[in-house]
């Protein structure tokens, strides 16, 4: 186990920083009272391993269709927008 701070942990999955710092299903540790993120090497090797498996699309039901709808979503869509509201007097 090899504690990587975030910069080195960047550099060794070859991916920028900030979308290392946005990837929530990365494993990450912090030391209490500091703001640092420390990634462990043994971990993102697992993770580039099995975790960047590409997301399939779960097939749609062929039984659904538009003429199942019912009448009262006819009702909903039909609701006219209502005006917004700006602070400014310029967009009034």
């Amino acid at each position: 186990m090899r504690p990587l701070n975030l910069q080195e942990a960047a550099q060794f999955l070859r991916m920028s920083k900030s979308s290392l710092y946005q990837r929530r299903d990365i494993s990450r540790y912090g030391r209490p009272g500091s703001r640092v993120l420390l990634f462990d090497q043994d971990e993102l090797e697992v993770w580039l391993k099995h975790g960047r498996l590409v997301e399939t699309k779960a097939p749609t039901p062929q039984s659904t269709s538009v003429t199942n709808v019912p009448e009262v979503l006819s009702d909903i869509v039909d609701i006219p927008p209502l005006p917004v509201y700006h602070r400014s007097a310029r967009y009034r």
